[in-house]
């Protein structure tokens, strides 16, 4: 996060990467946007080609409409799953910590999580909870005893207790050192030393080269099925000569049509609340960030009419003036100066109140 705050061109955002989407939300003019791309190149310090076919933007009130979408887990590829509202939460939470929010961008994100609470309970999107993990959870063979798992991220974290549930071993691997329900992650150059060793791995990573060669998987003797989560994939699905069954997240998906068939209710509900409510929200949230600038640049004019004022009466005074009728002034000038940049505020505000 201290990378992304320090190679950026805006002043607050929020960064949310999981396993199948990288997102930053932020408050700039639309000119600036066509820097993003190279800060986060930056930031990365290393080449990032981003496929024109694989970016979106979204702005304005189209934008906070997104991030509730994402949030309730309606822009998910396994549609009403909860886990991305913890992520959401914990990108949140981050550029909190690094004092990378402005006001106005916390505003927003306190409503959407607000919201997004209020929409998962009255649209039933919490109920019977489907996510990536329980999903994988499922499928993984009954003779399964050991499961090795590479990445230590989110899906990890949410199948890492259910696979000890089961009293599964679990071999975990990761680029850097991590600790997940007391299991300790191993170097990822382990990995093909223990591929024989497991009967079923999980790729909960992305990573531009694949985790092990063709060769590695052919000498696999037994059954071994292979949940390729990692987007884009990550290993070769023609490869031949050994018993494995490969899984990719399209498939996974297709897998649970049917459980979905039964949310297309509850997906309907959260969409209308969506809707009816996102607009009003959002107006607010822009007019409390206008209002509280306002009221700054008031109060840093009254300030100056003040302090002109007091200046102008101490100069009147030391040119010999009556005392009562310097303060008389005084309080004259400051009161009108003061009553008409308050009307000329307020004037401006029910203009744009009118035009919106």
């Amino acid at each position: 996060m201290a990378n992304i705050k320090d190679s950026m061109p805006f002043e607050s955002g929020v960064f949310l990467s999981t396993c199948n989407r990288t997102e930053f939300y932020t408050f700039c003019k639309r000119a600036e946007v066509k820097n993003f791309e190279t800060s986060l190149k930056k930031a990365a310090s290393k080449k990032i080609s981003i496929r024109k076919n694989d970016q979106y933007l979204y702005t304005d009130l189209d934008a906070f409409k997104h991030l509730l979408k994402v949030m309730t887990g309606l822009d998910s590829m396994i549609v009403g799953e909860p886990d991305i509202f913890g992520q959401v939460k914990k990108a949140y939470q981050n550029s909190k910590e690094h004092s990378y929010l402005n006001k106005q961008m916390e505003n927003l994100f306190m409503s959407a999580i607000r919201l997004s609470k209020k929409i998962r309970t009255s649209a039933k999107l919490s109920r019977n909870p489907i996510s990536i993990a329980s999903v994988v959870d499922n499928e993984i063979c009954k003779d399964c005893s050991r499961v090795m798992i590479i990445g230590a991220g989110d899906i990890a974290q949410a199948l890492i207790p259910r696979l000890i549930k089961k009293n599964l071993g679990i071999s975990l691997f990761n680029r850097s050192s991590a600790e997940i329900n007391n299991i300790k992650s191993k170097s990822l150059e382990k990995i093909e030393n223990e591929i024989t060793q497991v009967d079923a791995i999980v790729i909960a990573a992305p990573s531009e080269n694949p985790f092990f060669s063709d060769e590695a998987l052919k000498k696999v003797s037994k059954r071994l099925q292979v949940f390729d989560l990692a987007i884009p994939r990550n290993i070769n699905y023609k490869i031949t000569g050994a018993d494995i069954k490969l899984i990719n997240l399209d498939e996974l998906s297709e897998k649970i049509s049917t459980n979905l068939d039964s949310r297309k209710e509850a997906v309907n509900e959260a969409l209308v609340f969506i809707d009816a409510n996102a607009e009003a929200e959002y107006s607010r949230i822009k007019g409390l960030s206008n209002l509280k600038s306002q009221q700054k640049n008031i109060k840093e004019k009254l300030k100056l009419i003040k302090e002109q004022a007091l200046e102008d009466a101490k100069d009147k005074l030391k040119s010999g003036k009556d005392v009562e009728d310097v303060l008389e002034d005084l309080a004259h000038e400051i009161n009108s100066k003061d009553l008409f940049h308050i009307s000329k505020a307020l004037e401006q505000t029910l203009q744009k109140a009118t035009k919106s």
